[in-house]
C-alpha cells in the first residue's frame, strides 16, 4: 500500500470543484476513509445515514449537526455520529474533514 498524502488531496479537491466534494481514500474491509471538502456557505443538509461515522476536522470552521445537536468545529475537532441519526455539515470557512465510517456493505451477522 502507498502512503496517502492528505494535504495534497485537500489541495486537489479545493481547486477542482465549486460544490461539496468527497474523495474516497481507503476501503479497508470494515472501515472506509473519505476526505470531504466544503467551501464557505456550502452545506450538506441533515439527513439520516445507516452507518456510524467519525468526522475529524483537518482545516477550517463549520457546524456539524448530529441528531438535534449542533457543534461548532474547527481544526482538530472530532465528532462521532451514530447510525440512523440525522447528520449534516455546514461550512463557515473552507472546511476539510476526514470521514471515518464503518463499511456497512462488508459487515455480516448484524
Amino acid at each position: 500500500m502507498t502512503p496517502i498524502n492528505i494535504k495534497e488531496m485537500q489541495r486537489n479537491l479545493e481547486s477542482s470543484t465549486s460544490k461539496v466534494a468527497k474523495k474516497d481514500l481507503l476501503d479497508a474491509g470494515y472501515v472506509n476513509l473519505a476526505l470531504i471538502y466544503l467551501d464557505e456557505g456550502q452545506e450538506i443538509p441533515p439527513h439520516p445515514e445507516g452507518y456510524d461515522v467519525v468526522f475529524y476536522v483537518l482545516d477550517g470552521e463549520g457546524t456539524i449537526t448530529v441528531g438535534v445537536e449542533q457543534f461548532e468545529v474547527t481544526e482538530g475537532s472530532l465528532i462521532y455520529s451514530p447510525k440512523n441519526m440525522n447528520r449534516g455539515i455546514k461550512c463557515v470557512r473552507k472546511l476539510s474533514l476526514l470521514g471515518i465510517r464503518e463499511n456497512v456493505e462488508e459487515k455480516t451477522g448484524d
